[in-house]
C-alpha cells in the first residue's frame, strides 16, 4: 500500500472592478438610500418586493423633527425604512426641500437573492463546480446552517452535501471560527480617528466551496455584506461606508475586470466615486476618481478633474493625502498628512502612476516607488511551494486512519521577517494540525517583510494547507 502526501498552497486576495463615463449624475439621497438599506432576514425569506413611504417634517430651525409612515409594507421593513431615513444626510434633504417644510422619501425593498429557508436552517444550492446558484434543477450540492431568524447571523457550522440519485449524502463540516480585529474609522468630520472592534464569522471547508464570512461590529451592526454582483462596507452607526459594484459579464470575455466603488463620508455625505481596471491576476492596472466631495457636500472633483483631499485608514494613524485630478487620474504632486497636520509622504504622479514617493519619519525619510508591498517568502511563491513540500510530513496517526482535509493556518509576517500571531483557523486533528503550524513556523525569518510607502509593515496571511492520500487503501 503506497500513500503519498499532496500538498497544495494557495494565499488569496480579491480584487474586482469597471469602466465609466466620467460625466455622470447621481441622486445623492436615492443612492445613499439604495446603498444603506438592509433587507430584514424573514422579509428577504418572504422574497418581499416592495416599497415603503416614509414623510420627513422639518422643525424651524430647517432640521428633521418627525418621521411617519405613510405607505407600509410590512413591520420588519417599516421599521428599517425609518432607520434609514434618519440616517440621510441633513444638508441633502435640505438641498432636496429647497425650503419647503415636508417630503415623502420612497424607501425601496427588493430581494436580490431569495433564501431558502426552513425550520430555523438556511440551506444553499451549489452546482458542479460548486458555484452558488439559486435554480435546483442543476444542483449537484447543498449545504445547511442554522440563523438567529432576527437578524440571519450565522450561529454554527456548515454541513455539505453532495446529491446523488435525488438523495443527500453527507460530505464534509465546516467549523465556525470567530476573529476580531481592529480597524480605524473616521469621524464624521474628519477631526479623528475611532478604533472599532470587528468580529469575523468564518468557515473554511475541504472542498473547495466558497469561503463563508460573516463580519459585525461589536455593537452588532453588520460591517459587511456580499452580493453576487456587489459588496457593501458599513459604518458602526449602520450608515453605508462604500459600495463596490462588480461588472461580472465581462470576467470571463477578458483578460480586464472592472469595478465601480462609492464611498461615503461617515456623516451620510457621498465622498467619491471612482472606477477600477484589473489584470487577470489581480494586479491593478488603473485607478480614475470620477467625482469628488468634501463632507459639507463641496464638489471638488467633477467629471474627473479638480483638486481634492482623499482620506486613506490603512496606517497606524488616518492619512490626508491632498492632490490634483486630471481626467480621472492623480496627476503631479501629492501630499499626505496626518490630521495632526504632520508630513508623511510627498508623491509625484503622471497620469495616474507613482513616479517617486518619499515618506517621513520622525529623524529620517525613506524613497519608494510604490505605495504598498506585499510580505513574499524569499525566492518568491514557488519558493514557499517548495519549503513546504520538503519540509511538512504526513502525521503516522492521519495515515493510519485515513484522515485527509485542509488546515488553514494565520500568521503575521512581523517587520523584521520573522513570523508571529500564529492561529489555527480550521483543524483537521490527528497531528496535522501541528505538523501545519510547526512547518509555518520553521519559515519564519525566510520571508521579505511587506512595505507601506517604504516603510516596513506587518502583513497577514490566511494559509491552507491540503493533507490528501492516494494510492490504494
Amino acid at each position: 500500500m503506497k500513500k503519498i502526501l499532496n500538498i497544495f498552497v494557495l494565499i488569496l486576495f480579491f480584487f474586482t472592478s469597471f469602466a465609466q463615463n466620467l460625466s455622470e449624475e447621481i441622486d445623492p439621497i436615492q443612492k445613499f438610500i439604495e446603498a444603506t438599506v438592509q433587507i430584514p432576514f424573514l422579509a428577504q425569506v418572504a422574497d418581499v418586493q416592495g416599497d415603503v413611504t416614509v414623510r420627513i417634517s422639518m422643525g424651524e430651525d430647517n432640521v428633521p423633527v418627525r418621521y411617519e409612515i405613510v405607505k407600509s409594507l410590512r413591520s420588519d421593513c417599516d421599521e428599517e425604512a425609518l432607520r434609514v431615513a434618519k440616517l440621510i444626510n441633513v444638508k441633502n434633504l435640505q438641498e432636496r426641500l429647497n425650503g419647503k417644510k415636508r417630503i415623502a422619501i420612497s424607501i425601496p425593498f427588493f430581494t436580490p437573492e431569495k433564501i431558502l429557508y426552513d425550520n430555523g436552517e438556511v440551506f444553499m444550492l451549489f452546482d458542479k463546480d460548486k458555484k452558488s446558484i439559486n435554480d435546483d434543477s442543476n444542483t449537484k450540492y447543498m449545504a445547511r446552517y442554522e440563523v438567529d431568524s432576527l437578524n440571519g447571523f450565522i450561529k454554527n457550522g456548515i454541513t455539505y452535501y453532495i446529491l446523488e440519485d435525488k438523495k443527500a449524502r453527507y460530505l464534509d463540516f465546516a467549523s465556525l471560527i470567530l476573529d476580531s480585529f481592529e480597524r480605524a474609522k473616521l469621524s464624521i468630520c474628519e477631526k479623528k480617528t475611532d478604533d472599532v472592534k470587528i468580529y469575523q464569522k468564518t468557515a473554511f471547508n475541504n472542498h473547495n466551496f466558497p469561503v463563508f464570512t460573516n463580519s459585525f461590529y461589536s455593537n452588532g451592526q453588520l460591517e459587511n455584506r456580499v452580493t453576487a454582483d456587489k459588496d457593501y462596507f458599513f459604518y458602526p452607526n449602520g450608515r453605508i461606508q462604500k459600495v463596490i459594484e462588480k461588472d461580472t459579464s465581462k470576467e470571463k470575455d477578458s483578460n480586464i475586470t472592472f469595478t465601480k466603488e462609492f464611498n461615503w463620508h461617515a456623516n451620510g455625505q457621498l465622498f467619491y466615486v471612482k472606477t477600477r481596471s484589473f489584470s487577470k491576476d489581480k494586479e491593478l492596472k488603473e485607478e480614475k476618481y470620477i467625482s469628488v466631495w468634501d463632507t459639507l457636500g463641496n464638489q471638488l472633483v467633477k467629471d474627473g478633474s479638480g483638486l481634492c483631499t482623499l482620506f486613506s485608514d490603512k496606517l497606524e494613524n488616518a492619512i490626508q493625502e491632498t492632490g490634483l485630478i486630471n481626467d480621472g487620474l492623480k496627476e503631479g504632486k501629492w501630499v499626505g498628512k496626518t490630521l495632526e497636520n504632520r508630513t508623511e509622504f510627498i508623491e509625484q504622479y503622471k497620469k495616474g502612476k507613482l513616479i517617486q514617493g518619499i515618506a517621513y519619519t520622525e529623524s529620517d525619510s525613506v524613497a519608494y516607488k510604490n505605495t504598498e508591498e506585499m510580505a513574499e517568502f524569499k525566492g518568491g511563491f514557488n519558493a514557499y511551494a517548495s519549503f513546504l513540500q520538503g519540509n511538512l510530513h504526513y502525521p503516522r496517526d492521519a495515515q493510519m486512519k485515513n484522515v485527509e482535509g485542509k488546515v488553514y493556518v494565520q500568521f503575521t509576517v512581523c517587520t523584521d521577517g520573522t513570523l508571529c500571531d500564529y492561529k489555527i483557523l480550521k483543524s483537521v486533528g490527528y497531528g496535522c494540525d501541528e505538523e501545519a503550524l510547526r512547518v509555518v513556523k520553521k519559515s519564519s525569518g525566510k520571508w521579505i517583510p511587506g512595505k507601506q510607502r517604504g516603510k516596513n509593515a506587518r502583513s497577514r496571511f490566511t494559509l491552507p494547507i491540503s493533507y490528501k492520500l492516494t494510492g490504494s487503501r
